[in-house]
């Protein structure tokens, strides 16, 4: 029988992503008020989240953060 699983393989972030990603988490706390205080930025896949939650919850310097970010991608 085949496996069924069918969830993707998650892509880890590269290292200067996750420090970047991170380093805005702790900047704009407030855009982050879900967020467990242990939970770490590594895969492709958790950076649009930090990008939504910078331009839902912040202000200018967040969202012109989040612009920064996506040109990342």
């Amino acid at each position: 029988m085949q496996d069924t699983d069918t969830t993707a393989e998650r892509i880890p972030a590269s290292p200067e992503l996750v420090e970047k990603a991170e380093e805005l988490v702790r900047t704009f706390r407030g855009c982050f008020w879900f967020r467990h205080p242990e939970a770490r930025v590594r895969y492709r896949d958790d950076l649009p989240l930090v990008i939504e939650h910078l331009r839902d919850y912040g202000d200018k310097k967040a969202w012109k953060a989040a612009q920064d970010l996506q040109r990342c991608l």
